[in-house]
């Protein structure tokens, strides 16, 4: 799927699962330092955006997971699971140098897309309660904060999140 010269494409391939999971490490240590620990950001990564975790993640769970190219250079990637009446928004992550230029805009109009497609009547996701420049991007998108979520995720480490919701009309 292209939108301008923002392309998503999907992953399928074991090549592209390596490049989305070395893609996650990277954008994930440079972007959560800071709202949670080193210790919690290894373990992330490992635990859900690695290759043999995003396998089976498209496996079993139903996930599509999309690299982003904007003008050709790969700058994100999303990650999203259809459920019964909603679409859960597990990954939504762009390079760093990369912000700003609309890309993930464009992913929201391609998710809302999915959402009409399949007559899902909301999109929502989780975020981390001390991420408040995404947090406030995902208000600015027209989600609000549905419910307080504390996830334990093993190794003595918890996710302290929001759910936000947005409605598609």
């Amino acid at each position: 799927m292209s939108y301008s010269n923002i392309e998503f494409v999907t992953v399928e391939s074991s090549e592209q699962i390596e490049l989305l999971a070395r893609l996650a490490d990277e954008i994930w240590h440079e972007h959560f330092p800071g709202i949670i620990t080193y210790e919690q950001v290894d373990y992330m990564v490992e635990k859900f955006q690695s290759a043999p975790a995003i396998t089976k993640q498209i496996a079993e769970g139903g996930y599509t997971y999309n690299l982003i190219y904007s003008g050709g250079v790969l700058s994100g990637y999303t990650g999203y699971v259809k459920e019964e009446s909603k679409l859960f928004l597990s990954k939504l992550y762009v390079k760093k140098e990369m912000r700003g230029r609309s890309i993930a805009s464009e992913a929201f109009d391609l998710l809302e897309g999915i959402c009409r497609e399949n007559g899902l009547r909301a999109v929502y996701l989780t975020v981390n309660k001390n991420n408040q420049t995404t947090i406030d991007i995902y208000k600015h998108k027209g989600f609000f904060v549905r419910e307080e979520k504390c996830a334990d995720i093993g190794n003595g480490m918890v996710m302290d999140d929001y759910v936000m919701e947005k409605i598609i009309r």
